[in-house]
């Protein structure tokens, strides 16, 4: 599977560093693919962006940090604003979508988290408990629900080797 992201060229190589500036949209202290290579296998933390926008935005930010057992990606909206986050947990050559936060945003001038007026929360459990919180601002009303018996055999997946990254890189989870 290739991941196709819009307007970005699938052809060009991933930008690796320690971390991404999600308010400036850059990489911090970038690294080569070898280094984020070594730093993969010694279990440090990183950043991967798969697809490397020609400039501004990209469409999807990878967090690795398997010394903690966790995988994050960020999916950002057509303003350049985080709009969807994936929270993978590390279970021996297995990963877990642990969960999965959704902002929404008035209109174009939000530019932040912070101005998101709603808020949705995923947690699913391996045993199959899951909850969903809605904080939605402009209604001020705030939903928690509580299920048990969901089945999450599509929650789990391989971890992936370094540079194939397409299955984390997947907006669509179903």
């Amino acid at each position: 599977m290739t991941v196709h992201i819009a307007g970005h060229d699938p052809a060009a190589p991933p930008v690796y560093c320690r971390r991404w500036n999600f308010r400036r949209h850059e990489p911090v202290e970038p690294l080569t693919a070898d280094e984020a290579q070594g730093r993969d296998l010694a279990g440090e933390p990183y950043a991967v962006i798969p697809a490397a926008p020609p400039s501004g935005v990209p469409d999807v930010v990878i967090e690795i940090a398997w010394d903690n057992g966790h995988a994050g990606v960020w999916f950002f909206d057509a303003y350049g604003r985080q709009c969807l986050h994936y929270s993978f947990r590390r279970s021996g050559d297995l990963l877990f979508l642990g969960g999965m936060t959704q902002w929404d945003y008035p209109d174009a001038q939000a530019a932040t988290l912070s101005g998101a007026t709603c808020v949705t929360w995923f947690e699913f459990r391996e045993d199959g408990g899951a909850r969903r919180v809605i904080s939605d601002d402009t209604a001020q009303q705030r939903t928690v629900e509580d299920r048990t018996g969901v089945d999450v055999s599509t929650q789990w997946e391989p971890v992936p080797s370094f540079g194939k990254w397409d299955s984390l890189a997947r907006w669509s989870r179903s």
